[in-house]
């Protein structure tokens, strides 16, 4: 979940909030960026919270550079959230899936559309808007072509977002009629590509690498348990009288250094020296 002046906006993919890498934040052109992990046949919806506007919003959905509808968000506690998750037209829904890009070896596809400069994100503007009342129909007829493009002119995008079949709703959908009152209060941008991209390039981290399991013990019998107690104790009994055997060792050399230091004996000079004094 990113944040800008208390509206916080998030993408779900198959139900789950998408970790985002890399967040950047442009005050001075009310923008925020991140990365997000995408793959391919998955759904997903671009939700969005407001907690800080005491007035209503409205977030229009762009994906890929194709404007895809949006959602009106009333200043009320009740509506806290807003999730956008596919194109609608009142009684069925068809969800924004990651598709793989089309690559072709056409030249004529050289030459880039200015919508592919948008190829790989997810764009939603959040709007300070009047709601002027219910509609009972909606009617929307974004489409999301399937997109080519050149081998040589692919860069770093392998994915695209492209409508699921339509699903019939089990309630009809209504829309909220609003105006706009002022510029966009923030833009989100998830810029989507796979996880193996985002690991490669060092935006995502590298997976831990796996525990070092231990090989499994072999239980021993209750005999070979006695046997090898038996051969700690009898190495633990080696260990000390080898101890011992080197202490009287080390004895016996020093006393024998000792004695061969010791200077001649002058006990029969001092004898002869008593007998001329007397």
């Amino acid at each position: 979940m990113v944040n800008y002046g208390g509206i916080s906006c998030w993408v779900e993919i198959e139900s789950s909030p998408a970790q985002e890498y890399y967040v950047q934040s442009f005050g001075d052109r009310k923008l925020v960026t991140c990365w997000i992990a995408s793959e391919v046949g998955k759904t997903f919806s671009i939700n969005w919270r407001n907690l800080f506007c005491p007035y209503p919003t409205a977030g229009h959905v762009f994906m890929d550079g194709n404007e895809c509808g949006g959602r009106v968000l009333p200043a009320s506690p009740t509506f806290m959230n807003a999730k956008h998750e596919g194109v609608t037209d009142t009684n069925y829904l068809k969800k924004f899936v990651f598709s793989p890009l089309t690559l072709t070896d056409d030249d004529a596809f050289l030459s880039e559309p200015p919508n592919n400069q948008k190829l790989g994100c997810i764009e939603i503007a959040i709007y300070p808007v009047q709601i002027i009342g219910y509609v009972p129909l909606i009617t929307n007829s974004s489409t999301l072509s399937e997109i080519k493009v050149h081998e040589r002119a692919k860069k770093t995008v392998t994915q695209q977002i492209r409508l699921e079949e339509p699903k019939r709703l089990a309630v009809p959908q209504s829309a909220l009629a609003h105006r706009f009152t002022g510029p966009p209060l923030i833009t989100f941008v998830f810029k989507y590509r796979s996880l193996a991209f985002l690991r490669a390039n060092g935006i995502a981290p590298l997976p831990a690498p796996p525990p070092v399991l231990e090989p499994p013990r072999e239980v021993l019998s209750e005999e070979e348990q006695a046997d090898s107690q038996e051969m700690r104790s009898l190495r633990e009994r080696l260990s000390v009288l080898e101890a011992k055997q080197s202490k009287r060792t080390n004895k016996r050399v020093r006393i024998k250094e000792e004695e061969e230091n010791i200077p001649p004996s002058d006990a029969g000079l001092d004898r002869k020296k008593a007998k001329l004094d007397g």
